[in-house]
């Protein structure tokens, strides 16, 4: 994994604040480039009339001086490589973002996420959600409350698709950089409708028709890891349980520094019709950092390195 330009879009909140703090963990290790992306939202139609042009040109100004004192209250000098700052206006945060990843060429997207929850976020989602499901590039996103600046322990739920292979191998790269462990997690999902009143009990007396189940599973992620095993490596299989709340669970559980996912990038179609990927929901509800890439991605990484 190679990461030379990071984007990181701030609006100054603490998530922003949590944000930056890992883009400069990251950009450390990787002597990458950063950009600060701020997204302004006000008169985003109405400076367009020639009576609004210099007010919202004074605004532009006024946000980026905001972002230098910020900076210079919050934040050490970056020295690893180029730091920059943007400001784009629009009617959403969201579209202006996913467009600048799309006209720039960047590694990785670092956001803060609000983790919220309800009606109101069912209708309106997250910002942070909406780029991880929909960017093109990777996207880490880190709550407010995560605690340790450091990634000495790396989660991989992997599904045991064709992609699994391809997230292992990016996430052992990433593991040799920080110098971290890996921890595999598969989940055997519930796919019983409730209406069946399938209890979990009798999923188990369902799975012990065949015995070498589990044992077939273990080896299917052995296999994954190949020649690179090692010390301290952990792998663990969850015969029954829905997905996002055992990956948060073991994440809690193992204090996990940096939960590693790929995803589908469902379009707005599946995604409401599904009420969100899974994960997104551990984007919402992870209280470690979270990074999301898209199957793509991954097999285009693949591609390259071959």
């Amino acid at each position: 994994m190679k990461l030379k330009k990071i984007l990181v879009p701030v609006d100054f909140s603490e998530y922003s604040k949590k944000a930056l703090e890992y883009a400069f963990l990251w950009g450390d290790e990787f002597g990458a480039d950063i950009t600060l992306l701020h997204v302004n939202t006000v008169f985003h139609a109405q400076h367009k009339l020639p009576e609004f042009a210099d007010t919202f040109l004074k605004i532009a100004d006024a946000v980026e001086q905001k972002i230098h004192l910020w900076m210079k209250k919050h934040h050490r000098k970056y020295r690893s490589g180029q730091l920059d700052i943007e400001i784009v206006q629009g009617a959403s945060a969201a579209k202006e973002i996913l467009k600048y990843i799309a006209n720039h060429s960047f590694d990785l997207v670092v956001m803060g996420t609000h983790g919220r929850t309800g009606s109101k976020h069912i209708l309106l989602g997250s910002v942070a959600e909406k780029v991880s499901r929909l960017s093109p590039v990777p996207v880490l996103t880190v709550h407010r409350d995560a605690k340790a600046l450091e990634v000495k322990n790396i989660l991989v739920p992997i599904d045991l698709d064709d992609y699994a292979k391809k997230t292992v191998d990016q996430a052992l790269a990433l593991a040799n950089i920080f110098d971290a462990r890996i921890h595999l997690l598969h989940v055997i999902e519930r796919i019983i409708p409730d209406s069946l009143n399938l209890t979990k009990t009798d999923m188990r007396k369902f799975f012990e028709l065949d015995p070498d189940a589990k044992k077939h599973a273990t080896e299917l992620m052995l296999d994954l890891v190949g020649d690179d095993i090692r010390p301290g490596m952990h792998l663990q299989l969850v015969e029954i349980g829905d997905p996002q709340t055992e990956i948060i669970r073991y994440a809690d559980k193992n204090k996990i520094d940096l939960i590693m996912m790929a995803t589908r990038g469902f379009s707005k179609f599946d995604y409401f019709w599904s009420w969100g990927s899974i994960s997104e929901k551990v984007v919402r509800h992870a209280n470690c950092p979270v990074l999301v890439i898209r199957q793509t991605v991954l097999a285009g990484i693949t591609q390259s390195n071959q």
